[in-house]
């Protein structure tokens, strides 16, 4: 019985019918006066430009146009978020200045401030 309900378990979820919670989901959330998203492309081992204007509850996703897999990961733990290649990640903002690097290749970094 227990093997059946696995089995039926990773069915449904291979069907769409049950969706994990994903850092790198691409569907885009709706667009709100309140709330901007801002991307950050990740491109031949380096983190496209930064966006400057952030503020606390505006969405940052990063997208992996590498043939490698990286990640956005914070270095005081705020986030950390993997990236397979050809795949995107996002986090909501919140205020504070966060510099992050790439756990797979530690030469890769960024600072995004968020007000």
């Amino acid at each position: 019985m227990l093997r059946m309900t696995i089995l039926l378990a990773g069915l449904l979820a291979l069907a769409g019918g049950i969706a994990p919670a994903s850092a790198s989901s691409t569907a885009k959330p709706p667009a709100t006066a309140a709330h901007r998203m801002h991307v950050i492309v990740i491109d031949q081992m380096q983190y496209g430009p930064m966006p400057t204007d952030v503020r606390a509850g505006d969405i940052i996703e990063w997208t992996n146009h590498d043939i490698l897999e990286h990640s956005a990961t914070a270095r005081d733990g705020h986030f950390d978020v993997d990236l397979k290649p050809g795949t995107s990640g996002r986090i909501t903002a919140t205020a504070g200045t966060f510099a992050f690097f790439c756990k797979f290749h530690p030469t890769m970094t960024g600072t995004v401030v968020v007000k």
